[in-house]
Order: structure tokens, then C-alpha cells, then sequence
């Protein structure tokens, strides 16, 4: 659920819809409120017009009768124009008019035009005029009409409940429209949002992209600010200050330790030539042949070392310069196979190598690289252990692996054995004793097949295998 939410498009379309709900919802408050008065005077105008209507079909009507005009005539034409009302309203059930002549009114109807207050209504496309009123009379609001009718004026009484039911089932229609109109609001939103994300993350992506392509080396191509939006200038700016501040760094690191291994070296090599001198010129046997031994052991291993950092600081600076050879594979493995078994008998070594396989690659490099997949598969292999190397070649590609059983916990073993001085020293058989070691081998494999366009990956397998693989570049 956390992961959905992080998602930015989906906030992105929330927030869209959540304003546009809102929106609507002001909108429709807005309108009702503000409509109240012009379509209240549409829905007058219409009746309006059809009163006028009426009362001109009631005077032609009157025209044609040659009898004639008498206040009970008159009056029966008011009482026809009153059923012409009711038919008008015929879909009212609660509904009340009252329709009477000027010459004739009542004592009711003249208290109900006491002090009325009489507006013009305007009628489109209508030459005749319709006087408009509204009042409360006899525990009801009245909407007045008054028109001419012969000589006398027509009044017409309307509930005036009658034109809110009207207004009511416009503002209702409006409202089922647009909640009719929501399914494709919201398809029309996920649409734009999905377009608007795609626009906006268009530069992201590009970034993502150009990040891929940042080299740490010196002089290596820095990000353009007119290859994005101008938004993301300052991200820019920064993002260029913290690589160039890290390649610095990073320079100043690769040349330590390169310029370290290099003062090392001389050191090294006297005191590991001295060193044997002394071995050779002490006593067979002897406590002190054992201590110079012992010191001589650790100084191979620092020189070991060092080698390993003056290879690592050349991969670092894209140093590498490679003499590629054609290499047959099974005259390296055999060498390695017979060496492992002369100084580890009691270690199996297995191999499956077709003769036609070569491989195009360094020599030397090469040559570290075996050595160092050998060399930590028989220091971290049990005794009687088993090792298995196995290759194949598919176009012009190579993959060879190196397989072992191990005694160190399969649990956390993982990529970080490429990292420099990082080992993996979890052992699941507490009496075997963790072997020595520099942490550097296994990241200089790394660099080795990468300086070689290779890759260099790790497997676990059940019952404690673990096996590295390299793909390589056939000769």
C-alpha cells in the first residue's frame, strides 16, 4: 500500500480529481444561487407568453360572437383563460390560479391588489405587455400576471409553489447531467494525468539517463543545463558541483592509494630480500628461522597487497593496457588443476573444458584473474573438499565457472564480496579457522572482466555451493 502511494501519478490524478470535485461542488452552489433570479423570470416569461397566447385566442374568439359584450360573457372568458392556466400546470398536483377581470373583481381580489407594485416583464418577440407582481394572500404566495383583455385588465394569480417546482426540475436535469457526466470526467482526468506525468517526467527520465552516463574520471562530461527545462537549471548547477567534487575526491583517493603502493614497493622488496638472507643464514629449525619465516609471510602478503592496489588504482583511472592474446583455456586450467593437486591433495579438482575454447584477453590480467577464483575457492573449500571448473562458448561469447563447496554461512553471502576489503567471514563449522586474507581479490576479478568488456557474477547453490561466473570475449 505504501509502495502505491509513493506512486506519483497516482497523486497526481488524486489531487486533480479531489480540486476538480471541489470545483464542482463550489460551481454547483454558485450556479443554483446565482440562477435563482434569471431563471425564475425565464420560467415567467414562458408562462407569460403563453397567457398571452390564451388571451388572444379568448378575443378573437369574443370578435367572432355577434352577441353583444356583457360582464357575463367577459366572465366566462376569464374562467376559459383560468382552464387554459390549469392545463398549463396540468402536471401539478398541489397547484392553485385564480384568473379574474378588472371591471368585476371581488372584495377578496381587491385586497389581494391592495398596494401591489406592478413591473414590466419582458417578452421576447411579444408586442404585448405583461405587468408582473408577487404578493401573500391568504396564507400563500401569489405570482401576480396582468395583461390587457378587451377593454379591462386580465389578472392572473399563480401559487407561486407552482414555479418553484419548475425551477427545482430544471436545477435537478442540470445536476443528473452532470452526474451522468462524471464516468467520462474521470476518464478524461486519468487521461491528462497519464499525459501530463509523461511530459513531466520526461526530463526526469533524461536525467536518469545522462546520470548513467557520468564518468568520474577527469575530464569526463559534466550535465548541459540547456538540455532540460529551466525548472531543473539550479538541480543542474548542483548536480555538476557535487560530481566535480567527487571526482576530486576520487581522484585524491586513486592517486593515494596508487602513489602508496608504488613508495611501498622498494621498501618491500628489500626487506622481503633481506628477510630471506636471514632465513637462509639461521639455524635449521631454529626459533629464529620460525620468526623470520613468519615475517616473511606477512611481507609477501603486503606485497601481495600492494600489487593488488597498484592494479585496482590502474582500473580507477581506466589504466588498464591490455595486450590481448588468443588464450586456450584448458593449457591454464591443466596447470591449475596439477598445482592444486601437487600442494592441496586432499582437494578434488574437476574440470570440463573443450579444447577449441580460447578466450581474448590479457595474459597477465588473465593469468590474476584465475588465480585469484582459484586461489579463494581452495583457502575457503573444506578438506576433502571439491572444486569444479566448467566451460562453454555460445557465438563469441565464453562463460566459464568456478564452483566449491564451502564451510562459511551460504546466509549474507552475497554481491558486497566485490567490494574492496570487505570478507565474508561467517563460518557455519566453528573449529575450522577463518583463513587470511586482503579482501582485495575478488574486486580485482571484478575489475579485471570489466576492463575486458566481461562481466563476473556470484551463485549460491543448495548444500553449500557457491560458484562464480565469468562471461568473456572469445578469441
Amino acid at each position: 500500500m505504501q509502495y502505491i502511494l509513493r506512486s506519483f501519478r497516482l497523486k497526481f490524478f488524486i489531487i486533480v480529481s479531489l480540486l476538480i470535485v471541489l470545483f464542482a461542488v463550489i460551481t454547483r452552489v454558485n450556479v443554483r444561487a446565482s440562477s435563482d433570479t434569471p431563471i425564475h423570470e425565464l420560467i415567467y416569461s414562458s408562462f407569460a407568453s403563453y397567457l398571452i397566447s390564451t388571451v388572444k385566442q379568448q378575443e378573437a374568439l369574443a370578435n367572432k360572437e355577434s352577441q353583444p359584450a356583457s360582464s357575463e360573457l367577459a366572465n366566462a372568458r376569464a374562467q376559459n383563460i383560468q382552464f387554459d392556466v390549469e392545463k398549463y400546470f396540468s402536471d401539478l398536483s398541489d397547484f392553485k390560479s385564480l384568473v379574474w377581470l378588472s371591471g368585476s373583481s371581488s372584495s377578496q381580489e381587491l385586497d389581494m391588489l391592495k398596494d401591489v407594485r406592478w413591473r414590466k416583464l419582458n417578452l421576447p418577440n411579444v408586442k404585448d405587455t405583461v405587468e408582473l407582481s408577487a404578493i401573500q394572500a391568504s396564507g400563500f404566495k401569489w405570482v401576480l400576471f396582468r395583461t390587457r383583455f378587451q377593454d379591462q385588465y386580465l389578472v392572473t394569480a399563480v401559487n407561486d409553489a407552482a414555479f418553484e417546482i419548475r425551477f427545482n426540475a430544471i436545477m435537478d436535469a442540470r445536476d443528473s447531467i452532470l452526474n451522468s457526466m462524471w464516468p467520462l470526467l474521470l476518464l478524461y482526468i486519468a487521461l491528462c494525468t497519464w499525459v501530463l506525468t509523461a511530459w513531466v517526467t520526461r526530463s526526469l527520465k533524461n536525467l536518469r539517463f545522462r546520470f548513467k552516463q557520468i564518468e568520474l574520471k577527469r575530464g569526463g562530461v559534466l550535465l548541459a543545463e540547456n538540455e532540460f527545462d529551466m525548472e531543473f537549471s539550479s538541480f543542474i548547477r548542483y548536480f555538476n558541483d557535487l560530481i566535480e567534487g567527487i571526482r576530486f575526491n576520487f581522484e585524491q583517493a586513486s592517486r593515494f592509494s596508487s602513489d602508496a603502493a608504488h613508495e611501498l614497493r622498494t621498501p618491500l622488496t628489500v626487506i622481503h630480500g633481506n628477510l630471506k638472507n636471514l632465513i637462509n643464514k639461521a639455524i635449521d629449525n631454529s626459533p629464529e628461522q620460525m620468526q623470520l619465516s613468519l615475517l616473511l609471510d606477512e611481507v609477501e602478503r603486503l606485497i601481495s597487497i600492494t600489487n593488488k592496489l597498484v592494479l585496482l588504482s590502474q582500473a580507477d583511472g581506466h589504466n588498464f593496457k591490455l595486450d590481448l592474446q588468443a588464450i586456450k583455456l584448458t593449457d591454464l586450467v591443466g596447470v591449475i588443476g596439477e598445482d592444486i593437486q601437487s600442494l592441496m591433495p586432499n582437494i578434488k579438482f574437476e574440470s570440463n573444458v573443450p579444447h577449441k575454447i580460447k578466450v581474448l584477453a590479457d595474459p597477465n590480467l588473465f593469468q590474476q584473474l584465475l588465480n585469484n577464483l582459484i586461489s579463494n575457492a581452495v583457502k575457503y573449500s573444506p578438506p576433502n573438499g571439491t572444486i569444479f571448473f566448467k566451460a562453454t562458448v555460445s557465438e563469441d561469447i565464453v562463460e566459464f565457472s568456478l564452483a566449491n563447496h564451502t564451510f562459511l554461512s551460504i546466509d549474507g553471502l552475497d554481491e558486497r564480496v566485490f567490494q574492496r576489503f570487505y570478507r565474508h567471514t561467517v563460518i557455519a563449522n566453528e573449529d575450522i579457522e577463518l583463513p587470511k586474507g586482503d579482501g582485495l581479490g575478488l574486486s580485482l576479478c571484478q575489475e579485471i572482466a570489466k576492463a575486458h568488456d566481461g562481466t563476473l557474477k556470484l551463485e549460491k547453490g543448495p548444500g553449500k555451493w557457491v560458484k562464480f561466473t565469468v562471461s568473456w570475449k572469445s578469441a
